[in-house]
């Protein structure tokens, strides 16, 4: 049994125009020590198989299971996200608490401990360690991607759903950002959709998505 796994799923969204089939007979496994990298242009369905992971959206169609529970049930999905460590490309910081007060207060809702001398550690090798005491709207787009990323990190998840983490990044923080995750790699499962060639090398295996079918690539 994988960490995740997906059997034909089908996800719809309603329109004002009508239904829209995001995933398409979805079907993939991934296992307890694999990187997987999700390609395809954008509207593709890759954003739309993290959120049924976390149960944020519900299938159509078909089964998803991750840790062995299944997150259409609310309860299910609720501890689902408590131990996946989740990166998106909105963002989730709370405007009025400062970078650190985020990861506090991230941590405290999760019900996970922190070891602080260990996140200020890993904030400093993303290069982050004088952001932490300012609040996200005083920080660049750069910074508050690495921030967004130390939060998601910060408390050891078990799983990684990382969307476009190297997006809005210079050429030096995206490498940083690579080796943090290749350091992880085979200790922590995940799933990262990305178009950057350097995380595509750290992956155990690529799976592309057009139009919400699932092809699966070939490895690095």
């Amino acid at each position: 049994m994988g960490v995740v796994e997906f059997e034909d799923v089908f996800v719809k969204y309603e329109t004002y125009t009508g239904g829209v089939l995001a995933l398409r007979g979805v079907t993939f496994s991934l296992g307890e020590k694999e990187a997987l990298v999700l390609m395809g242009p954008s509207g593709s369905g890759k954003t739309t198989i993290l959120k049924a992971i976390l149960g944020l959206v519900h299938p159509l169609h078909g089964l998803v299971r991750v840790f062995g529970m299944e997150p259409k049930n609310e309860k299910q999905a609720l501890e689902v996200r408590r131990r996946a460590g989740y990166l998106t490309q909105e963002g989730t910081m709370i405007k009025e608490l400062t970078v650190w007060e985020n990861i506090l207060f991230y941590a405290r809702g999760r019900r996970k401990s922190l070891d602080e001398k260990s996140v200020r550690e890993l904030a400093e090798r993303l290069n982050i360690g004088r952001v932490l005491d300012k609040h996200p709207d005083q920080l660049s787009g750069g910074e508050l991607k690495r921030a967004e990323l130390l939060m998601v990190l910060s408390d050891s998840p078990e799983l990684l759903l990382l969307d476009e983490p190297t997006s809005m990044l210079d050429a030096e923080n995206a490498g940083t950002v690579v080796e943090v995750l290749n350091e992880m790699k085979g200790r922590i499962p995940m799933i990262i959709t990305s178009h950057d060639p350097r995380l595509v090398e750290l992956s155990d295996r690529i799976l592309k998505i057009v139009g919400g079918n699932l092809i699966e690539g070939n490895g690095p």
